[in-house]
């Protein structure tokens, strides 16, 4: 008997200790030029603090003028990979990088997204970030978007 509360007290230890391995992101913020974001991910935490994640992105590009404001919009999805450049004693700083693609104005493009992230994570295990990021694009006339958003990351 005291095996199997033994194996079931490790079986639960182990199942919170991998809690803090997959977290739903949720980001929002302005790129330049005239462009606001919303981001929506799946990342997976590797060893050393770095990371994988898996995400859809709308944005909207818009224009001056009347009833202008929707028609630049865009959606996108992509991989990023996360690699930790220093960790601080309750978040980490990384450099992101990967390949996106999507479709903007009825226009399908690829493209390449690097930037850099800093997380802190609070008592609870959810973590609030910064992010700095850059897209170059192609095949489309929205090249460059660069700027900053913030957001949350929740443990599940």
């Amino acid at each position: 008997m005291k095996k199997i509360i033994l194996a079931m007290i490790c079986a639960v230890a182990s199942l919170g200790a991998l809690a803090q391995d997959s977290k739903l992101t949720v980001n929002a913020g302005f790129l330049f030029p005239s462009t606001l974001n919303a981001t929506v991910g799946y990342e997976r935490s590797f060893t050393y603090g770095n990371a994988v994640e898996i995400y859809g992105e709308i944005g909207n590009h818009w224009k001056s003028g009347p009833g202008q404001f929707w028609k630049g919009y865009y959606w996108d999805g992509g991989l990023i990979y996360k690699h930790r450049l220093h960790r601080y004693k309750n978040g980490s700083f990384r450099v992101r990088f990967g390949p996106q693609f999507g479709a903007v104005e009825r226009r399908f493009f690829i493209g390449i997204e690097g930037g850099f992230e800093y997380n802190y994570v609070f008592q609870n295990g959810c973590e609030f970030s910064i992010i700095q990021k850059n897209n170059v694009n192609f095949l489309h006339g929205d090249t460059f978007r660069n700027g900053l958003m913030l957001g949350f990351k929740i443990p599940f």
